[in-house]
């Protein structure tokens, strides 16, 4: 089934910065006009870190107000804009089936930055926009900067827009803020993406950003660290604020000037920031070689004349007040997202296909996301990946492949899963199995062709690494838990097999010093996974009822796991002791999936019930307290479903840190911790502070003052976005050549 639309647009979605604003704008502004869009994500070479798609492109498909489209669509556009040259400067991995009646690359960088360094290939931008989309090339710059630094002898089949495809802002977003006659001490302000060449050299910036608390307070939002690798210790009077998405109208209403001095090597094509606090009415100085974008709306100066400048303003506040009008006048005039539909009727003309909401838009076509994991010794990789399977959406089709004996639990859950023996079960040569392992990786990914591989486990076997490498088109992601062991070091060197390595975010974060620790930049963090919210879990009569418990009865529930590598006989024994003891308590303990059914577990009266509970978490309402290993999955539920636990850390040299989760919780009033090979003589007085009220109760306060999300939730949603993305961030020309 063919699709049309009015514009498709081409872009790198993960952009942090003004490219991915701009187009948020030209999206909404396209959908005020009537006219109906799809939005073609790329994944370019310019960002090697495993970026999230932008919030507000994000926002703008899940509103319905452009099309998702996957690469193989069949689709006609009546224009197509390619947002950004960098993204066609590689061959997209695959052929399209899209025809469009116009092409337009916006040019969102100029070809040279300030060193006079190429910043991309325009004749291989060109070729390969036109091979893809099967049409002549219009380039569309935003900007005079960007036009003259193109040449003038284009290829036949690439054309000049006459007019600059500047960025617009929609001014509702934008409100003017109140003219207050300025006084010292002045609030000087800028905002950009965190990149230090968008600030000036050491001596630059003291000047445009003077360090006299007692005249000047400097806000800078999308500041941090870098900033003083940059420049060394800072002054006091600056007050370096994050990166953020959103609240940038609030932070440029805080300010009354808005000073903005960049690094000399870098070229600003537009500067999308400084065209945001023009729109708020700030009296806006920056260096003179804007003055070709900005005019008579912002102020000119070199850093030395700031002071001056901000002085001859304070002095005057009628001509403080003439100045924010002017900017805000400039901005209305000239970039005020109304004028989109006119630029593009100006392409196009200005009939649409149709009105954007009638009539069915193609379905996606379904595609299939491999997830595999290893062994582990219970069962938390295999639980984390149904956690984000069961957040996909319906057109993308979960499989397993894993190496547990809990993948019983896919199964139930409805999954195609593959059972892919580890080689101690085999008692197999490890490079035989790996060999093995990598040929039976390779029939299952040929034959299922899925479009993201995603990994979960702390190792990293070569028999995984050898499969992947056979299909390089593939998005692969490694999901690693923190709290390494110094011992799996080893393993990060596979990093670079991966195109993403995504980190579940750890409560106990800041007891985490391991290998991984120093990695965080290169990874997109989430917060803590869970299979189940919170909120999803049965009611307490419910779940007492399912699990027949008397009314009046303390229930204390056992997770103390298989015993597979860390024997917590003797402990289990004295623990259950201590509950039994008391005549109003029952323990229930809750066996492992992977538990051989011929355990055997002694049971020790009527009150000591064992049951086999996958998710045990759906009923733990049921629960009063609980007795639990600190393996990330069972952590996390018994922290964040503020159920108080004597955690008792798996402590074997295969496990990550569970004594750092069960000593932070420990130490922050969140639970309790008995280590095997320490406290094996204090059960008593652990069991008696367990089943204290005023302890439980305090416990309980603490938990439920954490805020949390669900991280599954993100990475549910970056497994959606990159198995709709067509790849440009490799070369397909020299595939096989080395």
């Amino acid at each position: 089934m063919s699709a049309t639309l009015d514009i498709l647009f081409v872009a790198d979605a993960r952009f942090e910065g003004g490219t991915s604003t701009a187009l948020a704008v030209e999206i909404r502004a396209a959908a005020r006009a009537g006219l109906r869009t799809g939005l073609l994500a790329i994944k370019g070479p310019l960002l090697g870190l495993p970026f999230p798609m932008h919030p507000d492109l994000r926002k703008l498909i899940d509103d319905g107000l452009t099309e998702r489209i996957d690469p193989d669509m069949r689709l006609t556009a009546r224009l197509t804009l390619i947002h950004h040259p960098t993204i066609v400067e590689n061959r997209p991995t695959r052929r399209l089936s899209i025809t469009t009646d116009k092409l337009l690359i916006v040019l969102h960088h100029p070809m040279y930055d300030g060193n006079g360094r190429r910043q991309y290939d325009l004749d291989r931008v060109i070729a390969h926009a036109s091979d893809a989309f099967g049409a002549d090339v219009h380039l569309a710059p935003v900007s005079a900067v960007v036009r003259d630094s193109l040449p003038r002898l284009l290829p036949p089949y690439a054309h000049m827009l006459e007019e600059d495809w500047g960025n617009l802002v929609e001014l509702d977003d934008w409100p003017a803020k109140p003219v207050r006659p300025p006084a010292y001490p002045v609030v000087i302000g800028r905002h950009s993406r965190p990149d230090p060449l968008k600030w000036p050299t050491a001596e630059d910036a003291h000047l445009a950003y003077p360090a006299d608390g007692s005249r000047f307070r400097v806000r800078a939002l999308g500041a941090d660290a870098y900033l003083a690798e940059k420049y060394g210790t800072l002054p006091t009077n600056w007050e370096l604020i994050p990166f953020a998405w959103d609240g940038v109208p609030d932070f440029l209403g805080t300010l009354d000037f808005y000073v903005y001095f960049h690094d000399p090597a870098w070229s600003e094509a537009f500067g999308r920031t400084i065209l945001e606090a023009l729109a708020t009415g700030l009296v806006v100085i920056l260096p003179p070689h804007f003055a070709v974008l900005f005019a008579k709306a912002a102020v000119y100066a070199e850093p030395a004349e700031v002071e001056s400048v901000i002085a001859r303003f304070v002095a005057d506040p009628v001509l403080y007040r003439s100045q924010c009008e002017q900017a805000r006048r400039f901005v209305e005039n000239n970039y005020d997202a109304a004028i989109y539909s006119d630029r593009v009727a100006r392409i196009i003309g200005d009939e649409t296909t149709s009105p954007a909401g009638d009539g069915l838009f193609p379905p996606l076509p379904q595609r299939n996301v491999l997830f595999a994991s290893s062994n582990g010794i219970g069962v938390g990789h295999l639980t984390q990946q149904l956690a984000i399977a069961q957040r996909l959406p319906p057109d993308l089709t979960p499989v397993f492949a894993t190496m547990s004996y809990s993948m019983k639990a896919a199964v139930q859950h409805g999954y195609q899963a593959h059972f892919l023996p580890h080689h101690r079960i085999l008692e197999a040569d490890p490079e035989d199995w790996n060999t093995c392992l990598a040929e039976e990786l390779f029939e299952l990914v040929a034959h299922l062709r899925p479009t993201v591989f995603a990994y979960d486990a702390t190792a990293v076997f070569e028999g995984v690494t050898r499969a992947l490498d056979m299909f390089p088109d593939i998005f692969k992601i490694w999901v690693r838990r923190p709290l390494w062991q110094e011992s799996h070091r080893v393993f990060l060197e596979f990093s670079d097999s991966f195109d993403a390595v995504i980190e579940p975010g750890e409560l106990a974060e800041t007891f985490d010093h391991g290998p991984t620790a120093a990695c965080r930049k290169e990874v997109f963090l989430v917060p803590p996974v869970l299979h189940l919210d919170p909120s999803e879990r049965m009611s307490r009569e419910s779940a007492r009822a399912a699990l027949g418990i008397p009314d009046g009865m303390t229930v204390v529930a056992f997770q103390l796991g298989a015993g597979a590598n860390f024997d917590v006989k003797d402990l289990r024994a004295a623990l259950l002791a201590e509950v039994l003891r008391r005549p109003d308590t029952i323990a229930l303990e809750i066996q492992s999936p992977i538990t051989p059914n011929a355990a055997g577990l002694e049971i020790l009266g009527e009150r000591h019930r064992t049951v086999e509970l996958f998710p045990s978490f759906r009923f733990s309402r049921a629960f009063d307290a609980a007795i639990s290993a600190a393996g990330y999955n069972t952590f996390h539920e018994q922290v964040l479903g503020s159920i108080p636990t004597l955690f008792v850390p798996n402590e074997g040299d295969e496990m990550d840190l569970q004594a750092s989760r069960a000593r932070w919780a420990e130490l922050t009033g969140r639970g309790w911790m008995m280590r095997r090979d320490y406290d094996l003589g204090f059960a008593a007085q652990h069991v008696e502070r367990l089943l204290d009220p005023l302890e439980r109760a305090a416990v309980i306060r603490r938990c439920q003052s954490i805020v949390w999300k669900n991280g599954a939730v993100d990475i549910a949603r970056y497994v959606e976005d990159h198995a709709r993305m067509l790849r440009t961030d490799w070369d397909i020309t020299k595939l096989g050549s080395t």
